[in-house]
């Protein structure tokens, strides 16, 4: 018939006349397409469809040679993404553009890129057609995300990660010995990761953190806001205390002085502000020993020498400098929080109150917005250095601290401090001395942020040639000085052996930084292994200074051993910040093994420097904690609470073969915990972070310890009112508390949580018990939750 329809493959150029009129109409021929890989269509053979490798190509013992074309891809529903980059290289997926595809995920909390792996047998057991539709549309859009609640982000799909790309020499269409089993993850095989990040807010209002700590771990505890919903039904009287918990997460400085007017300072208001000779006195010695000693920015006989003039001139305001009174009051809010209060309030004729220190860092910066410098000198750059470290010891200001730093970068370049003094003729002995420590301490403190927002430094070793600073004491060298001194050995304790051990492994944490926190990192596992191994031999070349326990034990003993803590500490950071992605996916790739031991060995190593710190004083312990300490903690809980997660990985085998290993992690945590609370409860803000740690250190144990999990959930709300309880009672007589003043806690009265059975008897924090029927209604509001703010998790990507 002439109608009938052609057969595949016939050919009938004088039967449909009209057809030859109208060539473009023979695409609506219906051809169907085979589907099949392309093994299978050139042996004729019938297709199982298995993505991505197909039953017929695992039984031929070739199965990297089983690919898809992409319109293999088109023809599936619209819900299917095509991946960007295919495993088995680029000869698959040349013909289609990027525009065109979205990405896939490996995993469903992955933050790296797919590996080659083993591929599985196709199970029987069940429908056919029905578990291999299943296994594609998982392989090809990526398993369910995690359990952490995530708010739509409108660019979800740039923040996805893509497949490995294999290399372009590697030959994917030759047969291979060890094909038949698998094609091995290598260490030389080139890596293509998008790391985690965290993006909050919506549209152009945004919030962006790269792959810090709480992107790439707090993503781990899937079931962490069910577990605080869980301590939130079991407490309902928490809700009593809601207002007083917002108040203390959002900070107990928002009325006053944080947000209290103040007229432009003058010199006089300035001056006016200092305390009694004694009171600086005291804190300019703990600057001395546990600030100057860490962050090289002054010459200590010189500004001595200038506060004595400072006290013989003070009642002739004209004849004192306004630049060395800012600085002063710099120097004396760095050194707050080390002192004692009480201590201080006796030491003054005036009255100090608990935000003293604050208002002199406000007014600071005020007058330094303002003031005309027409250049940058040392002391302007000192001053905003000092400035960088007050606002950090005091929690202030946090989120604009990398835009500090960047610009404080910028101005020292602008004023040649990148490159090398004795390049210049005009510049003195001791100038060029001082240019070197200040670039030193400025790229130092740039990176130190970078790595806390997960941003990448603003220099880089080929951005600079200024030689780092000698291992020398202040009193070597003066201000007419025409020689540099003899530099001494590294293993002799000086006022710069901290920079000077440091700076040697500046270059390669530098490095690492802007390879972790790029948005793209593309490397080779044995790149990791190298840094980890440069970085370990820093760690290992550090001096072991000796202690002295004469009669300047204050000052030399605690001084080498804060030196030595940090130094461990620093190094540290860097390793935690390139191990962490690839430890993270070690129970699932065997490859990245040696980071998850590596990041197990860092992070203990770096908690119990913390615990033995804070058993020797508190100004010790105060000054070693930094955001290593945060990750090391995190870092712990997670690797436990991976324990019976049935991924495998070295590090949660230790943790079940080890005895008494998870008893004593989770003894290093609490003391480190306690550690952490004592900060936060001197710096501006900080609660929020607390309660976070605190319910994750719950999680986990209830994890360890199934049977005991009421109890942990029980510590939680303890902590979490103690903590209010105990911020509240240091300001009890502080006028920023304005006219709520302590809230539920004036009363007396703090509601028990419910003992329940088999519960310890009710926490009552040195309060009485409130009246039974004042707290018994559930509100319609969360208030465990709400106090945590989780708008800051659900903007995690995975």
């Amino acid at each position: 018939m002439a109608d009938a329809p052609l057969k595949s493959g016939a050919s009938a150029p004088n039967s449909q006349p009209e057809l030859q009129q109208q060539p473009q109409q023979r695409v609506r021929k219906r051809r169907r397409r085979t589907m099949a890989c392309m093994q299978c269509r050139s042996r004729k053979l019938r297709c199982d469809r298995e993505y991505p490798v197909c039953g017929r190509c695992q039984k031929s013992k070739t199965p990297t040679r089983c690919t898809y074309e992409d319109g293999f891809l088109w023809q599936q529903p619209n819900t299917v993404a095509s991946p960007v980059f295919s495993e088995r290289g680029p000869t698959a997926t040349t013909q289609m553009a990027q525009t065109d595809r979205a990405t896939a995920h490996p995993t469903p909390d992955s933050g790296i890129s797919s590996l080659p792996t083993r591929p599985q047998p196709t199970s029987r057991s069940s429908r056919p057609g029905e578990e291999r539709r299943d296994k594609f549309l998982e392989t090809v859009l990526g398993a369910p995300k995690a359990a952490v609640n995530q708010e739509p982000y409108a660019n979800t799909g740039l923040l996805q990660r893509p497949r490995q790309v294999l290399e372009p020499h590697q030959d994917n269409t030759q047969p291979h010995p060890g094909d038949e089993d698998e094609e091995l993850a290598s260490p030389t095989q080139q890596l293509d990761i998008s790391p985690r990040i965290m993006m909050r807010g919506r549209e152009t209002k945004t919030r962006y953190n790269g792959s810090g700590i709480f992107a790439n771990l707090i993503a781990q505890f899937p079931d962490l806001r069910a577990f605080a919903e869980e301590i939130r039904v079991a407490s309902p009287h928490l809700s009593a205390l809601r207002p007083d918990l917002i108040r203390v997460k959002r900070g107990l400085w928002k009325r006053k002085p944080l947000n209290e007017p103040f007229p432009m300072p003058t010199m006089q208001s300035l001056t006016a502000m200092l305390p009694s000779r004694a009171v600086i006195d005291e804190l300019v010695y703990l600057y001395c020993i546990y600030i100057e000693s860490t962050h090289r920015i002054l010459h200590m006989p010189s500004f001595l020498e200038e506060l004595e003039r400072f006290w013989t001139q003070r009642e002739s305001p004209d004849m004192t400098s306004p630049v060395f009174v800012v600085q002063l009051l710099l120097v004396l809010a760095c050194a707050w929080n080390l002192a004692d209060f009480n201590t201080l309030q006796m030491k003054t004729d005036g009255t100090l109150t608990c935000y003293t220190a604050i208002e002199w860092v406000l007014h600071v910066e005020k007058w330094l917005e303002n003031a005309n410098f027409k250049r940058p000198e040392l002391a302007t750059l000192q001053l905003q250095t000092l400035l960088v470290i007050a606002l950090n010891i005091h929690g202030m200001k946090r989120s604009q601290a990398w835009l500090a730093t960047g610009t404080l970068v910028k101005r020292a370049m602008m004023a040649g401090y990148h490159r090398d003094p004795s390049r210049y003729t005009k510049i003195s002995t001791f100038s060029m001395e001082m240019r070197r420590r200040m670039w030193a301490t400025i790229v130092e403190l740039d990176l130190q942020i970078s790595l806390e927002r997960g941003m990448p430094p603003s220099v880089q070793e080929d951005d600079y040639d200024t030689f780092p600073a000698l291992n020398i004491d202040d009193t070597d060298i003066q201000d007419d000085s025409t020689e540099l001194p003899e530099e001494k050995p590294l293993d002799v304790l000086t006022d710069s052996s901290f920079q000077a051990v440091l700076t040697q492994s500046l270059p390669l944490r530098l490095k690492a930084c802007a390879l972790m926190h790029s948005p793209r990192i593309s490397c080779r596992y044995e790149e990791i292994i190298r840094l980890d191994w440069e970085l370990n031999r820093h760690l290992s070349k550090i001096p072991a200074w000796p202690t002295s326990e004469v009669e300047d034990f204050r000052r030399t003993s605690d001084r080498a051993i804060l030196i030595k803590a940090l130094l461990e500490n620093k190094i540290g950071h860097s390793l935690l910040s390139i191990h962490t992605p690839f430890a993270i996916e070690a129970p699932r790739e065997a490859l990245f093994a040696p980071s998850a031991r590596s990041r197990l060995e860092v992070a203990s190593m770096i908690l119990s420097t913390q615990r033995r710190l804070r058993e020797r004083s508190p100004q010790l312990s105060l000054c070693n904690l930094g955001e290593w300490t945060v990750q090391a903690y995190c870092t712990i809980c997670q690797l436990l609470h991976e324990k019976d997660s049935n991924t495998g990985g070295c590090c949660t085998f230790l943790t079940r073969t080890l005895p008494g290993l998870p008893e004593s992690l989770i003894s290093l945590v609490e003391t480190t915990l306690t550690c952490l609370e004592s900060r936060l409860l001197l710096v501006v803000k900080g609660a929020k972070e607390y309660f976070f740690m605190s319910t994750i250190l719950a999680l986990v144990k209830a994890t360890l310890w199934p049977s005991q999990s009421h109890i942990y959930k029980q510590e939680v709300v303890e902590r979490v009112i103690l903590f209010a309880q105990t911020l509240f009672t240091r300001h009890a007589n502080c006028a920023h508390l304005g006219d709520w003043g302590m809230g539920s806690f004036k009363t007396n009265q703090v509601p028990s949580l419910n003992a329940g059975p088999g519960l310890a008897p009710p926490f009552v924090p040195d309060v009485a018990v409130g009246q039974p029927g004042t707290f018994g209604m559930v509100p319609a509001v969360d208030p465990f939750l709400d106090s945590f703010d989780w708008a800051d998790l659900t903007g995690i990507t995975f």
